[in-house]
């Protein structure tokens, strides 16, 4: 609060005084006006101090005056106002250069006039304008307070600032984003122009304000603070005031200065606005967690299988904003625990950036993030496809491949599907652990449900034997015969469906080795390879030879 040397110089007995020195620091505020002569007047100095001296401490102390000045600058003192003709005749030069070059204030006092004529007046203008900003800020709080109890939002919360200030008012997340605007004058500056247009704070902007220290004092002090930036070839004068919610800024109340000056009552209003803000803020918080809940134990249900009735669902999820069109998939990307101990607002918003363009739902449940997604692409081949690129995308924006692997169900073309979508995609999961899969890949249940066939019938004694007789016998064989993998052999074999060319290649062996392996497996096996039958049981065989 308080007032410029330069105001001050305009009150009673003051008129008649005459500045010597420091012209240019004029705007230094006073709060304080005292009178002082002894020789260690600075140590009493606490800063915003007008003071007054007869020069006493000068007379016949050449050495202090070398360091008065900067004595004084150093405690934030103001101004330094001496009277002449009592025990100096002339200011000293070892006073006015120092002064000239700290933009301290010297004012020279006529020999006449008394303190009580200089402290009295300074001092009841001070009050007044105390007494002023502290009937204001009432006011202020009042019409703010009017707002919060009429259910008011951050628009109202800027729309009443902007009208008492008369000034642009914004308000901002912590990320810079502009969540409300609000100018009474109708006309906006360039700078607030972009800002609106953009949607949050210039980049330039906001690196000159870090570079300031600004919002590191903001920080540290969790004040407002009264700021000059460069910005569109014109100097801006700024407030910046934070909201904070349980010790935390969560975003900006910022005032840009119009005709009028931001000055300490301007501080003190934006202050309470971010009050009101930080009141509001945390009113849509509650709501959306409540709305998040409710959301998060519905969906819950539906892939619990709890809820199935087709309407229900449908109109319960287009309340939340989604609607499934097309054939419906569940996605489930798996996280080891300490993956899962990241930041999972940072994974929802790597998903989210993805899937965007789907109608989808996304939830985490412990290590899982489960994804429900629409898809409408003409044929089911172009809709894996469509889910591959995107799981890889959406790996690769969590940038933890290597922690992650994903479950991906069948597609099922109604919400009442979503149930057993889920346990095909975690079905998927669990396949990839008992078949070692790498750490990362993609399964599709549609590349397992043998397995989860099979498994089903585990404890059948007939499958062993199946597999016992049928491929044991090669087992037997290749630990005899170390170079021939006919087991190998076999098993790329039919996963090329009998292709001699695509299996020899992936063998990396010529066609001819491959002919070979496969007569030695027709006389082991006592078979017909070209048989569907057959090839049909061999592979089954092997899928259960996997699991056992």
């Amino acid at each position: 609060m308080g007032i410029t040397v330069r105001e001050a110089l305009q009150i009673g007995e003051l008129k008649k005084a005459k500045v010597i020195a420091g012209e240019k620091g004029l705007d230094r505020i006073v709060n304080y006006v005292i009178t002082m002569d002894v020789p260690d007047a600075a140590r009493w100095i606490r800063g915003n101090e007008l003071l007054l001296t007869a020069a006493y401490v000068f007379m016949n102390n050449p050495d202090m005056e070398k360091t008065f000045v900067y004595d004084l600058v150093e405690r934030n003192c103001s101004a330094l106002a001496i009277k002449l003709g009592r025990f100096i005749d002339r200011i000293p030069p070892q006073i006015i250069e120092p002064a000239n070059e700290k933009n301290f204030p010297i004012i020279e006092l006529p020999v006449y006039v008394a303190w009580h004529d200089i402290v009295n007046p300074i001092m009841l203008e001070i009050l007044n304008k105390e007494a002023g900003i502290i009937k204001r800020s009432f006011e202020i709080h009042d019409e703010l307070m009017k707002v919060a109890l009429q259910g008011g939002d951050l628009a109202a919360v800027a729309g009443t600032l902007s009208y008492l200030l008369n000034c642009n008012v914004f308000i901002e997340d912590e990320s810079f984003n502009l969540l409300s605007f609000s100018n009474c004058r109708g006309t906006c500056d360039a700078l607030s122009l972009e800002i609106i247009n953009d949607g949050r704070v210039p980049l330039d902007v906001v690196e000159e304000l870090e570079k300031k220290g600004v919002y590191s004092r903001i920080k540290v002090f969790k004040k407002p603070i009264r700021v000059h930036i460069k910005s569109r070839k014109n100097c801006y004068a700024r407030v910046i005031a934070p909201i904070i919610i349980k010790g935390e800024i969560c975003g900006y109340i910022t005032l840009i200065e119009n005709d009028s000056r931001l000055g300490d009552f301007d501080l003190i209003a934006a202050e309470q606005a971010a009050t009101i803000a930080a009141l509001e803020i945390m009113k849509k918080q509650a709501v959306k967690q409540a709305e998040g809940k409710a959301k998060r134990e519905f969906l819950e249900s539906i892939l619990e299988g709890d809820v199935r009735d087709a309407s229900l669902i449908k109109n319960r999820l287009k309340y939340y904003g989604v609607n499934l069109k097309g054939d419906i998939a569940v996605i489930v990307f798996h996280m080891d625990y300490e993956s899962a101990l990241k930041s999972e607002q940072e994974d929802f918003k790597s998903i989210k950036s993805e899937i965007e363009s789907l109608p989808h739902v996304a939830l985490r449940k412990g290590e899982d993030i489960i994804i429900v997604c629409g898809f409408s692409e003409p044929g089911t081949m172009a809709k894996y496809d469509r889910i591959n690129i995107l799981c890889k995308n959406i790996l690769n924006g969590l940038g933890c491949t290597k922690e992650v692997r994903v479950g991906i169900s069948d597609f099922h073309d109604d919400v009442t599907g979503i149930s057993e979508g889920y346990i095909e995609a975690k079905k998927s999961l669990e396949m990839a652990d008992m078949l070692k899969n790498s750490i990362g890949s993609l399964v599709f249940y549609k590349d397992i449900w043998i397995y989860d066939l099979i498994l089903n019938c585990k404890e059948n004694e007939s499958l062993k034997k199946f597999c016992d007789k049928r491929l044991f016998k090669l087992i037997e064989y290749d630990s005899k015969n170390k170079e021939e993998h006919l087991l190998k052999t076999l098993r790329v074999y039919l996963d090329y469906a009998g292709k001699h060319n695509l299996a020899a290649e992936k063998l990396y062996i010529h066609r001819n080795t491959l002919n070979y392996r496969l007569s030695k497996i027709k006389e082991i096996l006592d078979c017909d390879l070209s048989d569907p039958a057959t090839r049909l049981r061999l592979e089954i065989g092997l899928k259960i030879l996997n699991l056992l």
